[in-house]
C-alpha cells in the first residue's frame, strides 16, 4: 500500500477514536453527574471532576467540598453560601468564599488560614473579636478593632 493511504486509514482511525473518546466522555460526565446527585461524597471517588460536577455536589449538600481536591472558585462560593463552615474544609480557599464566610459571620475567619485584607477588615467590621482569631493581623484591621472596642 502506499504511504498516501496508509496514512489517510491512519487520520481515519483516530477521528474515529476520538469520536468515540468524545461519546464515551460525555457518558461518564452524565453518570457522574448522576452519582454526585444520588451521593455527594462519591465526588471524592472521582479524579479531576469537572466545575459542573463540582456544582452538583456541592448544591446537593454544602460538605461535599471537603472531598474535592482542587474545588474551582464556583463550588467553593456556592458551599460556603448555604454554610460559612464550608470554608473550613477548602484549603486556599478564593478570596471570594473568603469572603462569603466572613460576610455570614465574622468566626469563619478562624479557619482561614492566610486571609487577605480585605477579609481581615470585613471581619473586624463585624466584631472586634474577630481580631483574635487572625494569625498576622493587617494593621489596619487592627485599628478597627481597637476603635470598635472603645465605642463598645
Amino acid at each position: 500500500m502506499s504511504k498516501k493511504i496508509i496514512n489517510g486509514i491512519t487520520i481515519g482511525l483516530m477521528i474515529v477514536g476520538l469520536t468515540q473518546s468524545l461519546v464515551a466522555s460525555e457518558a461518564n460526565k452524565e453518570e457522574s453527574l448522576a452519582t454526585v446527585q444520588h451521593n455527594y461524597r462519591m465526588i471524592g471517588t472521582m479524579n479531576n471532576p469537572d466545575k459542573e460536577i463540582q456544582l452538583a455536589a456541592v448544591k446537593q449538600n454544602y460538605r461535599a467540598i471537603r472531598y474535592i481536591k482542587n474545588p474551582g472558585k464556583e463550588a467553593q462560593v456556592a458551599a460556603v453560601n448555604q454554610n460559612y463552615h464550608a470554608i473550613e474544609y477548602i484549603e486556599n480557599p478564593h478570596e471570594e468564599a473568603q469572603l462569603a464566610a466572613v460576610n455570614q459571620n465574622f468566626y469563619a475567619i478562624q479557619y482561614i488560614e492566610n486571609p487577605t485584607k480585605a477579609v481581615q477588615l470585613a471581619a473586624v467590621k463585624q466584631s472586634h473579636y474577630a481580631i483574635r482569631y487572625i494569625k498576622n493581623p493587617d494593621v489596619e484591621a487592627i485599628k478597627i478593632a481597637q476603635v470598635q472596642m472603645i465605642k463598645k
